[in-house]
């Protein structure tokens, strides 16, 4: 029985009627996706590595210091989170399971202690606690900071809200349609939360400094009404004020780089049930250009990240898509408009979210894939023309 990504949006005791009306309105590809081979042009899978069950996020970084990135991944249904040690060569090695109770979500990576180590910063959708498991150094973790969420946080992000050069925390509480940001105090310590509005079924949070006045702001994306929040940092790390952009439809994962090599950060969202990814071009002024939607290869694209597939320096997009079990690459074309590169089936079944990184050593962007519904993340190399 094929598992449906979307029980998370809401608690357990939902699950049923949200499968239910999920089967009625399920996603319908567009007639204008792309053609989707059975393998992949650019990457060679390398191979794909069991996890957890249910696994959803996943991202790249040194964990064990040794300059190699390396995978972490949450598992929302095993409750637990994984890291996989790069040995260097672009294979991975397993480390033992964290446990951190059953719907454990978003999660993001970070020096949380000032100790030069990646933590792991991690929520739990179920129980709306946002955890820190403290990095000993050497790719372990051990020593965990819990602190008590909004509601329903499916996702992270780590910044320095305040200029006080410590790095604060902030979430997307979806069942209560704000965000929570957490200011650091230091050796572990948190303030309390401060609660901010955003429309309705917040799904992902990213901080970003979209006016490039050297304070990151923070952007959210409404699942249930298609708008993109722009919470404005008002240098002591509040974000009383807010703009809106009219995006689409089931808002989940937004990524941000210069992609038209402006100097500005620009967007990317994905948008579930239509199909689409959309990049929102930033003028310069911390306004953004008409949004612009790329078609994907199947009906549900769920997360987007950003890489340099090609090694031109300008941002192309990788896109997963859980209902047709694919990866879309968009390559920038160098001024931030894009056109599709390959589409193909990733293997494994149930892709939710891609993490990029040079995982092989050999200076080009590889690709981590989470699959919830066959419980592994796949690592696919790129071996597109330098």
């Amino acid at each position: 029985m094929t598992k449906d990504v979307t029980r998370w949006l809401l608690p357990a005791t939902f699950v049923v009627a949200l499968v239910m009306l999920a089967l009625l309105t399920a996603p319908v590809a567009p007639r204008s996706s792309p053609v989707r081979a059975t393998e992949s042009r650019i990457f060679a899978q390398a191979a794909a590595y069991p996890v957890g069950e249910d696994p959803f996020t996943v991202a790249a970084g040194d964990i064990n210091g040794d300059s190699r990135p390396d995978i972490v991944v949450t598992s929302y249904r095993s409750g637990t989170v994984n890291v996989l040690i790069n040995k260097g060569d672009g294979t991975f090695v397993g480390t033992p399971q964290y446990p951190s109770g059953q719907g454990t979500f978003g999660l993001a990576l970070a020096d949380m202690n000032g100790d030069s180590t990646l933590d792991v910063v991690i929520t739990n959708q179920a129980t709306s606690i946002v955890s820190v498991l403290y990095n000993r150094g050497d790719g372990l973790l051990e020593a965990r900071t819990d602190l008590p969420g909004g509601g329903s946080p499916h996702s992270v992000t780590v910044a320095d809200f305040n200029g006080d050069l410590l790095p604060d925390l902030a979430i997307p509480n979806y069942q209560v349609d704000s965000a929570s940001v957490f200011l650091s105090l230091g050796q572990g310590a948190f303030s309390d939360r401060a609660v901010y509005p955003t429309h309705e079924a917040p799904f992902c949070a990213l901080a970003v400094d979209i006016d490039g006045n050297g304070r990151p702001d923070l952007v959210t994306t409404s699942y249930s009404e298609g708008f993109l929040d722009v919470l404005w940092n008002d240098g002591d790390g509040g974000f009383a004020m807010r703009t809106t952009y009219e995006v689409g439809e089931s808002l989940w994962s937004v990524a941000s780089a210069d992609l038209n090599r402006n100097g500005a950060p620009d967007l990317v969202v994905t948008q579930y049930t239509s199909g689409t990814v959309t990049v929102l071009l930033n003028s310069g002024d911390g306004t953004f250009q008409k949004a612009v939607d790329y078609q994907t290869s199947g009906a549900g694209p769920c997360w987007a990240t950003t890489f340099d597939m090609n090694g031109d320096g300008a941002p192309d997009i990788a896109v997963v898509d859980a209902a047709a079990q694919s990866l879309t690459v968009l390559v920038n074309n160098g001024n931030g408009t894009f056109r599709v590169a390959e589409a193909f089936d990733t293997g494994s079944k149930g892709p939710s979210s891609v993490a990029a990184a040079d995982f092989d050593g050999d200076g080009r962007d590889d690709l981590a894939v989470a699959n919830w519904e066959s419980n592994d993340v796949a690592v696919f190399l790129n071996r597109a023309p330098a």
